[in-house]
């Protein structure tokens, strides 16, 4: 893996020796005491600066060097001794660079020729250099090993959210197709004429579905359309045992997304857990507000349930998946309702 220690141009590193140099210019008279203080001049000042960014450029080097041939984390140890090699490196070649600076000052401008006391000066300048050099870099490399682990880690959720909702999508599709099966089957004996609308109508819906058979998310106001028409077929069916009222207002619907499949599920919930008859109707209601859709109806409940609300759970997972709002179950003993979230963009997939 490429670390940020790559991405820094090298004008950008020749600035950094650059002032560190000036600094260290200053360091120098200082420690001279004024006895022999390095005079202003481009041959010395450009040594200076070369040897402060040879160090840099060492440190650098060694840490490339030695965290790039590492896969997968880096463990605390190893991170210590890159460091340590890349500061006496570059301590080493800074003190060998200032032995030969030493020597040209001697032989060009008759100074103190180098002795022990220069060169350790130097050795401790060099590692108090590298020091900071190193630090620097390897705050550098952690910060890149950081967002690439952050980088990484959201591709995986990403792929783990797309394979979830594939699986969700394949078990919901043959749950919807048979429920639809299953009322076509009683109406082709009491009425085939209606039957044929019923088929004509769901694969209508299928139709709509395939269109849209990549998308986690689509228009809802399409799916609110392809909806109503199916509730009409059924109202047909039902007669006055079905009463439908649309309080939806289209401003609300504009522009924004649902998953497929999402309201018929919840239609479809309605008829498997209700009895419907002319006696004791049942009423279903569409409300909407900015932001989300309500659908609730009566509940007449059936003496004995033939389901385990699998379309609903599925219908809430998918949301979990795609939006952090959730969809709001509201059961009362005459009444029951699903509010669900209206998505603003469709999901990247």
């Amino acid at each position: 893996m490429t670390t940020t220690i790559h991405k820094i141009p090298w004008l950008w590193r020749l600035v950094l020796a650059l002032v560190v140099s000036s600094l260290l210019f200053i360091m120098i008279s200082i420690f001279s005491r004024f006895r022999e203080p390095p005079k202003f001049n481009l041959l010395l000042n450009t040594l200076l600066l070369a040897m402060v960014f040879v160090s840099l450029e060492l440190v650098r080097w060694v840490q490339r060097s030695m965290l790039n041939r590492t896969k997968g984390d880096i463990s605390i140890k190893r991170q210590a001794l890159v460091f340590t090699y890349s500061v006496l490196l570059g301590t080493l070649g800074y003190t060998l660079l200032f032995y030969f600076f030493k020597w040209l000052d001697h032989l060009v401008f008759y100074s103190e020729p180098p002795m022990l006391q220069h060169m350790i000066s130097a050795a401790l300048i060099g590692l108090i250099l590298c020091v900071i050099f190193g630090l620097f870099f390897l705050l550098l490399h952690w910060k890149d090993r950081y967002y690439s682990s952050y980088i990484r880690n959201e591709g995986f959720k990403k792929e783990i959210t797309t394979a979830n909702l594939h699986m969700l999508r394949n078990q919901l599709d043959p749950h919807f197709m048979f429920n639809n099966f299953n009322t076509l089957y009683y109406l082709i004996d009491e009425d085939k004429v209606l039957a044929k609308r019923f088929l004509n109508n769901v694969s209508g819906i299928y139709r709509h579905v395939l269109q849209n058979t990549r998308d986690h998310l689509i228009p809802v106001a399409e799916e609110f359309k392809v909806v109503k028409q199916y509730l009409e077929v059924l109202k047909e069916r039902y007669g006055n045992g079905l009463v439908i009222s649309d309080s939806v207002v289209e401003e609300h619907l504009q522009g924004k997304y649902i998953p497929p499949l999402v309201l018929q599920e919840i239609i479809e919930n309605v008829f498997k857990h209700n009895q419907i008859n002319e006696q004791h109707p049942i009423s279903i209601q569409f409300l909407s507000k900015t932001g989300s859709l309500k659908i609730q109806n009566t509940v007449r409940p059936k003496p004995k349930p033939t389901s385990h609300n699998t379309g609903l759970q599925n219908v809430i997972r998918r949301y979990d998946l795609l939006t952090d709002a959730i969809v709001v179950v509201d059961v009362s003993d005459n009444r029951f309702s699903v509010t669900i979230p209206l998505i603003e963009q469709t999901y990247e997939h």
